[in-house]
């Protein structure tokens, strides 16, 4: 009986720091998913600049470039660009933990993209980019600070639950 009490309060301990491990984890697949919006944006900027398709096709091409895969927008249903690239953004995986902040960033992008000539969306991306490096610096401090703090309470949580239930 002693030793099945021991392997609860093991696994009540052990509970504790998976989900310790998992907020921690959250916090580095945003910056990780904020990079890939970065290293995405520069592609789409090369592929406007050098080729000459349709906004729909470079999209595509850059996502797909970058891992992006979420992204994925088709003028096949007639619908405005703005309207599928929002319904992308919020259609976002929650497995890149993104915050509404940063949705909100990357839906204004796509609200005035492809509605000017070149220069205007080359320097619409510049802004853009200029914007989610902000993004990105805070996602890496967060991540820094909270990091350990996050696994550190969800060891100490887990084993605090393990002594009160035991």
């Amino acid at each position: 009986m002693t030793l099945l009490k021991l392997f609860g309060c093991a696994a009540i301990a052990l509970s504790g720091l998976v989900l310790g491990l998992i907020k921690s984890k959250s916090l580095f697949s945003r910056r990780d998913c904020l990079k890939r919006f970065d290293v995405f944006l520069e592609a789409l900027s090369t592929d406007l600049r050098y080729n000459c398709e349709d906004i729909f096709t470079s999209v595509n091409t850059a996502a797909k470039a970058c891992g992006l895969d979420f992204i994925c927008v088709d003028a096949e249903n007639k619908s405005s660009f703005y309207s599928v690239w929002s319904d992308c953004i919020g259609k976002a995986p929650r497995q890149y933990s993104l915050q509404n902040s940063d949705k909100e960033l990357l839906t204004e992008f796509g609200e005035r993209l492809g509605k000017t000539d070149l220069e205007g969306q080359l320097s619409h991306i510049e802004l853009c980019r200029a914007l989610l490096q902000k993004q990105i610096n805070t996602a890496e401090e967060a991540a820094a600070k909270s990091s350990r703090l996050y696994k550190t309470l969800g060891i100490f949580g887990g084993v605090c639950a393990a002594i009160l239930i035991c």
